[in-house]
């Protein structure tokens, strides 16, 4: 059933995201993303620090955009993800840019839990290290209420624009 709600969350985001994308939209606005590495702020010795995935992002700078992928969250659980995200300009020297966005996740949250599918806000920054490659950091703070704890962990990825 999760499976199932991640799967039409995707199509609903990818069929969205062509409806915002502009006809003069250029490859310069797709990367092949590949997940690396995951720091947690606690636990971190119960957490696995490598978290190998793939994905496809499409983020134009000031406009709607994109992203879906699979990666190994830090259970070792294969976790999916699939929603959208708004890229600010290039910043200091074309060399930044900050992402805000909401993703739909299925991964397994706690340790020997079941997986879960929430939706998780998306902040980002990308730091541009080449013409044709970006690493991404990511990921979400430590937050506390009610019966949720959620611990901090900061997320890398290797973005790649394949033109």
């Amino acid at each position: 059933m999760k499976t199932q709600i991640f799967n039409i969350a995707a199509v609903a985001v990818l069929a969205l995201s062509s409806l915002f994308a502009s006809a003069s939209a250029t490859a310069d606005d797709s990367y092949l993303v590949v997940s690396t590495a995951a720091y947690h702020f606690e636990n971190f010795d119960e957490r696995n620090a490598f978290t190998p995935g793939l994905g496809w992002e499409y983020s134009p700078s000031s406009k709607i955009g994109w992203h879906a992928g699979t990666l190994s969250d830090s259970f070792g659980y294969q976790a999916l993800y699939g929603g959208i995200n708004y890229a600010t300009k290039p910043r200091f020297y074309g060399k930044v840019r900050f992402l805000i966005g909401a993703t739909v996740l299925h991964k397994q949250y706690k340790k020997n839990a079941d997986p879960e599918t929430k939706i998780v806000p998306l902040p980002a920054m990308e730091i541009k290290l080449t013409k044709r490659s970006v690493l991404n950091l990511s990921g979400s703070p430590q937050v506390d209420y009610g019966n949720h704890r959620n611990n901090g962990v900061l997320f890398f990825q290797f973005k790649l624009n394949l033109r």
